[in-house]
């Protein structure tokens, strides 16, 4: 894995004086084998950011780096997404075992791209044997381990993961969050992790960033921002995290 760098990044839509400002001149590291969350609700430009990335929207100004240089546009693709909705992250017309094939590096024999196969499944435990079968068959949690298995095939050196969780029951939330702590371990993924669910990114990221308008408005270490935010905007996202009802006999 490699380190993933923001180097005063602006992102606009629109031209003129209808243009909004979705980035605000953001600077963030994903340091080699961390996972980083960036933190916001809906519009603060998290999403946007990701996007900006793995090249879905053009900049307006900085850079964006991978180990110090300019990220290729051709050849593989050196960062993977995992996008929110499992349900249309997958083509519904291609096996599962299919989908994750296609993304691997080209030259690999037909017997290699089904061993790799098995193995990806194996690893978000998933049946290998269920390569065969249509996405239809499958759960939300499930296709959303299918997606992160076909972003693992691209072999990237930083992967990102944009609100995978937020489409999923709470339950399913869970076992997704642990897989990814589980990957982070085994494999040191190296990880731009997006959420607007604070405790989500406490408990997968190692640092974290608030976005609000588009601006990073605090980062550090996840101790650190939860633990003692400086921020305003931060203190009021920790206030709006659900707290268990404390009865009293």
């Amino acid at each position: 894995m490699s380190e993933l760098q923001f180097d005063d990044v602006t992102v606009r839509y629109g031209v003129g004086r209808a243009a909004m400002t979705a980035v605000d001149r953001v600077s963030l590291v994903v340091p080699d084998g961390e996972i980083v969350g960036v933190v916001g609700e809906s519009g603060s430009g998290k999403s946007t950011l990701a996007r900006a990335a793995v090249g879905l929207v053009p900049l307006h100004a900085g850079r964006i780096l991978l180990d110090g240089a300019p990220i290729p546009r051709r050849g593989p693709r050196q960062l993977q997404m995992v996008f929110q909705d499992p349900y249309s992250s997958l083509d519904p017309r291609m096996t599962i075992g299919s989908s994750i094939s296609e993304v691997m590096p080209s030259g690999m024999t037909r017997r290699a791209r089904a061993a790799e196969t098995a193995r990806l499944l194996e690893l978000v435990h998933l049946d290998p044997d269920k390569a065969d079968a249509y996405p239809a068959r499958f759960s939300g949690g499930q296709r959303q381990r299918v997606a992160i298995a076909r972003a693992l095939a691209g072999r990237p050196r930083v992967l990102i993961a944009d609100e995978i969780t937020s489409a999923l029951d709470v339950l399913i939330q869970g076992t997704i969050l642990n897989l990814i702590r589980e990957l982070q371990a085994e494999l040191g993924l190296s990880m731009l992790f997006i959420s607007h669910n604070l405790a989500v990114v406490r408990y997968v990221a190692s640092r974290v960033a608030v976005m609000h308008d588009g601006r990073i408005v605090e980062e550090g270490t996840t101790a650190d921002v939860l633990g003692d935010p400086q921020d305003e905007y931060t203190r009021e996202l920790l206030s709006a995290i659900p707290r268990p009802i404390q009865y009293t006999p």
